[in-house]
């Protein structure tokens, strides 16, 4: 049985998509087989591709289109709900269910769901992604922004997490700029404290995007027993 987990992160820039790809190349170098998927993109490069998706078919080695992995793509790098109502093309829970049996149609090991910004993202009609149906069974992974104010967003995200009766796998620390915060540690021991989940690594900053030179920073063994 595929076992689903979801990559949420403490706001837009905390680096879900870098630290979901490390996963899915950690995972593929342990032989299991992993399929991405990203239900909602918003931003793509003036070729028309998706910088992220590109990145997760890169991690994941597979040769499909972008559609492939995804269910709702819009072009402007804007929040996805405002993108939807832009251009008439609304975020339903018929889309997200249809491009997730597609992605779990080849009955992978593991599907590794990034959301888009963070916990709580609006898609319209007064909805969040955490209210979609389909993601209820999907255990969730945290991604800290390691920066000035993660500690609150940290924690103020796993009380939002926790309150909607999802299941947390663990978090990852993960630093996006090649300066580290002071007192980098310090805070990253009063998250391993505080947070009160598996800790799954922390990610450190690739100057040249490297996620499989990341990846050897993960703790894969809670995941493996979910």
């Amino acid at each position: 049985m595929t076992k689903k987990l979801f990559i949420t992160g403490t706001d837009t820039d905390a680096g879900k998509t870098f630290c979901a790809c490390a996963l899915e190349v950690a995972l593929r170098e342990r032989g299991y087989s992993v399929r991405p998927f990203k239900p909602v993109v918003a931003g793509l490069e003036p070729d028309g591709r998706s910088l992220d998706l590109c990145l997760h078919l890169m991690a994941s080695g597979l040769r499909e289109p972008e559609s492939a992995i995804s269910a709702c793509i819009y072009e402007e790098p804007v929040a996805p709900h405002i993108a939807a109502m832009k251009t008439g093309r609304e975020i339903t829970y018929a889309a997200l269910d249809q491009g997730l049996r597609r992605a779990l149609s080849g009955n992978p090991d593991y599907l590794i769901t990034e959301g888009a910004g963070g916990w709580l993202l609006p898609i319209g009609g007064g909805r969040t992604l955490p209210d979609w149906p389909g993601l209820k069974d999907m255990a969730v992974i945290i991604v800290v922004g390691m920066k000035l104010g993660c500690l609150n967003h940290a924690l103020l995200t796993r009380e939002a997490v926790i309150s909607r009766g999802f299941r947390i796998a663990g978090f990852m620390a993960h630093s996006a700029s090649p300066d580290l915060q002071p007192y980098y540690q310090e805070n990253l021991a009063t998250l391993r404290e505080m947070m009160k989940m598996p800790f799954l690594g922390d990610i450190r900053y690739e100057p040249q995007g490297n996620f499989t030179e990341a990846s050897a920073d993960l703790n894969l063994d809670p995941l493996l027993h979910l």
